[in-house]
């Protein structure tokens, strides 16, 4: 049996994922939560194999909870976090934080458990609808030509005059560009762009 716990603080949303997974007889809810510091004691004092977590919670962001969790030195459950958007940062910062699977609000209860069932055997799941169209969100159009510019070994002032636009815009729009892909340099961005296939 798959141990599972939930938490989402609205009720309603909370109710109707433990109703779909308790369909299944190979999965148990330990637990469904709308408050942090219940889940927290449920976490201390129960095994859990699988922990379903709405990305914003009322008092606390999910990454935060995640960070808080980890300190507790608990035997850490494998998480899926579900969110109503989506922006690639965010699911940057999940896998970094160890979550197994990112999931989109309107997911549908039979991919859930085939979700919760991939993730229980050890794999990451990343559907296809947060994939789709990743590039255009992360970066701007202006900024993807910089960052080809900058994979090109071209200067600001260089870019600058390619772009016909100021030395001080492509100051800025190299600082948000590694803002975005959590870097902290040229060369950082650049390898970030290829990771990310977006050059």
């Amino acid at each position: 049996m798959l141990k599972i716990a939930v938490i989402d603080d609205h009720e309603l949303v909370l109710d109707g994922i433990c109703a779909q997974l308790a369909k299944e007889e190979k999965f148990d809810i330990i637990g469904a939560f709308t408050e942090v510091e219940e889940l927290k004691l449920c976490l201390k004092c129960k095994k859990v194999d699988i922990l379903i977590m709405d990305l914003m919670l009322k008092d606390i962001h999910g990454f935060e909870l995640i960070k808080q969790l980890k300190q507790m030195h608990l035997s850490f459950p494998k998480i899926i976090l579900i969110s109503g958007f989506y922006d690639p940062m965010l699911h940057k910062r999940a896998n970094e934080l160890g979550v197994k699977a990112f999931l989109p609000k309107e997911t549908s209860s039979t991919e859930l458990i085939s979700t919760i069932i991939n993730v229980a055997s050890g794999n990451c799941v990343i559907p296809d609808t947060l994939l789709e169209g990743q590039e255009n969100h992360l970066l701007t159009e202006v900024e993807l030509k910089i960052l080809k510019l900058i994979a090109e070994e071209y200067s600001n002032a260089q870019i600058a005059k390619e772009l016909f636009i100021s030395r001080r815009t492509v100051d800025t729009h190299v600082t948000n560009i590694c803002t975005k892909l959590n870097v902290t340099g040229r060369v950082g961005a650049v390898r970030e762009a290829v990771k990310l296939k977006l050059v």
